[in-house]
């Protein structure tokens, strides 16, 4: 009995996308086979599904597609005051796979069947005990008789007797099979073990997906990458945007883990990274990037006329990714909108608005009309109403707040970029004011907002030098009217 493995998916691998598993058992031709799949919370005995697997037709290979099962063990994890790193538990998702087999309990015999009492005796080693409904499946035609279902009348060393007289047997020395009539199945389990593989709450567009490296979000090389899509060069962010990049902290392990910055001027800082969890999320924003250490030149990282920084990831003193440049987009007014959203491999993004913004409201409510309950007038005998007295009387009263927002003028990249704005499940948005000869904006606190936008065009700079977007939000809370 073995099972052998064909193909897994890579150890790290985004939640959306296939996670499929091949395996091949040498039993697999057996009566009843199924594969079993024990899916386990890694390293622990919380077993979080069971499957069992019919082989494949042609192949026998068992296969089994995760996705559906993974998506709902990962989440997403935002702290919008965070400014520091933070471990990122739901973004992720640790599981083992533990693949066995199941069949139907079969008893072989070879030896020539032989005459007891008039019945028949199959002399092979066996459990069955008197009683026992047995089907026979022989291995031709010749007795007839003996050919499906029997009950087991005695038992020894070495052999069963059957109540199917000895009398019908033409072929004594056919061979055949045994099985439970109940259809009593031989379950194996932990054959093949596949343990501690990962999943992110990332989807990986349609065409990039075959080309996908688990290995180049693990932090090894100058040429990794952060667990985002955002523009590694091309990206623009005004004072007030947030940025908040995850991070695979579990590929290169332990050690002394750093994000560096650096700006225009030469001058570089670092903060270190002291969450500790296999994916962490890291401020990175030129809002929110945070108390730095200078390692050359002075604070603060963006001055008056820094033109861009960037970051990237260090681990025991090598740097473990690309640079990642965030141009200062100066372009303001006095008040400016942005959304940080959950981008297609699980960081925070975000865009900022610096156009008009219109904001609209609809009311809702609900109606019925009552009667005029009214009063007797004593004096004059008469029933009279008041005219402050109400028929229709309004209940459910909320509100609906839709904001229109304009971006500026934006890059190619970016704009490819703003798609997953416009799809992204989860947004938040902030207001930020810029007072005169302020280089810190003051900022409200982030809100929850739907995406209302659901058509766009993917801009291509050669068709249209000039980028803008434009989207509607709605608030994810309606105002609730007190009555």
């Amino acid at each position: 009995m073995a099972i052998f493995t064909i193909a897994t998916p890579q150890r790290l691998t985004p939640a959306y996308n296939p996670i499929k598993f091949y395996f091949a058992g040498t039993n697999s031709g057996n009566a009843g086979y199924k594969f079993i799949f024990d899916i386990y919370q890694s390293g622990t005995a919380n077993k979080i599904a069971e499957y069992r697997v019919l082989p494949e037709y042609g192949s026998g290979y068992g296969l089994i597609d995760l996705s559906r099962l993974l998506q709902s063990k990962v989440s997403f994890d935002f702290e919008p005051n965070n400014t520091t790193v933070y471990d990122a538990p739901n973004s992720h998702y640790q599981y083992d796979v533990r693949v066995g087999e199941e069949y139907l309990t079969v008893v072989q015999y070879f030896t020539p069947l032989t005459n007891n009492g008039g019945n028949v005796q199959i002399n092979v080693v066996n459990s069955f005990v008197v009683g026992d409904q047995i089907n026979i499946v022989q291995a031709g035609p010749g007795n007839p008789n003996l050919e499906g279902l029997q009950t087991v009348i005695a038992v020894g060393a070495g052999y069963l007797v059957v109540n199917s007289p000895w009398s019908l047997i033409t072929n004594a020395a056919l061979n055949g099979n045994i099985y439970y009539a109940d259809g009593r199945t031989t379950i194996t389990r932990n054959i093949n073990n596949i343990l501690k593989y990962y999943v992110f709450n990332g989807a990986i567009p349609w065409t990039q997906w075959p080309s996908y490296l688990y290995t180049d979000y693990y932090l090894t090389s100058p040429s990794d990458k952060f667990l985002t899509s955002i523009p590694q060069r091309n990206f623009y962010a005004t004072l007030s945007q947030d940025l908040w990049m995850n991070a695979v902290y579990g590929g290169p392990g332990p050690g002394t883990h750093k994000i560096i910055f650096y700006n225009d001027a030469g001058e570089s800082f670092e903060k270190s990274v002291l969450a500790t969890d296999h994916v962490t999320g890291n401020a990175v924003g030129p809002n929110n990037h945070g108390t730095l250490t200078p390692i050359v030149g002075t604070l603060p990282l963006i001055k008056p006329n820094t033109e861009y920084y960037a970051y990237y990831y260090e681990h025991n003193g090598a740097q473990v990714t690309t640079d990642y440049r965030v141009y200062i987009d100066r372009r303001v007014r006095m008040e400016e909108h942005s959304i940080v959203f959950l981008d297609r491999y699980g960081s925070w993004g975000s865009f900022a608005f610096t156009g008009r913004a219109y904001e609209r409201g609809t009311v809702t409510r609900e109606q019925f009309n009552q009667d005029v309950p009214g009063y007797i007038d004593s004096g004059a005998g008469q029933w009279l109403y008041y005219t402050t007295d109400r028929g229709y009387i309004n209940s459910y009263v909320s509100v609906d707040n839709t904001i229109d927002l304009n971006t500026d003028w934006m890059n190619e990249d970016m704009a490819a970029y703003f798609t997953e704005l416009i799809s992204s499940p989860y947004t938040y948005f902030k207001v930020s004011t810029y007072y005169e000869n302020c280089e810190l904006p003051a900022s409200t606190q982030y809100v929850s907002c739907n995406i209302v936008t659901s058509s766009f065009e993917k801009y291509k700079q050669r068709n249209k030098n000039l980028i803008k977007q434009s989207i509607t939000i709605k608030l994810a809370n309606n105002d609730i009217v007190n009555g």
